[in-house]
């Protein structure tokens, strides 16, 4: 369900039906890297960890939304007239226009977390090792892997119309 409204969300954002698709790739990603990782330290599958894995769905659309829509409204010089070129320079300049602030939203997301690191109790401790994940498997998503591949299959037309002649 939250996948479903996550999608209908983005899809109004970005207009595009394949960047949405990438988008929840690293969406859904990263909450299978987070029960993996539940799974890895042997933390119980209860209701704290199902909260956040919630939680890491509506978290880690943050990460690659803004990266994917800023590489959609990206206009390319007219020196780029392969695809191929046109993708890999929206890429990079939606990561170079972007990125900085996707990192600091993260960082201080983390410093935010980071409080709870000495904490005994099992809800603050399986709640820290969460969002760990969910801010670290977010970020390498919203940085890595969805500029790669939006760099090789991601769509190279213009968002905007640069030919017409409104004011």
């Amino acid at each position: 369900m939250g996948v479903t409204a996550v999608s209908i969300v983005i899809l109004c954002i970005t207009s595009s039906i394949a960047v949405t698709l990438l988008v929840l790739l690293a969406v859904v990603l990263v909450d299978f890297f987070l029960v993996a990782t539940v799974f890895y330290w042997g933390l119980n599958f209860n209701a704290v960890v199902v909260v956040n894995t919630v939680i890491a769905i509506g978290l880690s659309v943050d990460y690659s939304a803004h990266i994917a829509h800023t590489y959609l409204v990206v206009v390319p010089p007219a020196k780029y007239t392969k695809p191929s070129e046109r993708r890999l320079y929206k890429a990079r300049t939606a990561i170079s226009q972007m990125g900085s602030s996707v990192f600091h939203g993260g960082f201080s997301t983390f410093l935010a977390i980071s409080v709870l690191a000495p904490s005994k109790s099992y809800v603050f401790e399986v709640f820290f090792k969460c969002w760990v994940c969910i801010i670290l498997f977010g970020m390498a998503n919203g940085f890595l892997l969805l500029p790669i591949i939006l760099s090789y299959i991601g769509p190279h037309e213009n968002l905007i119309d640069d030919h017409s002649n409104d004011p």
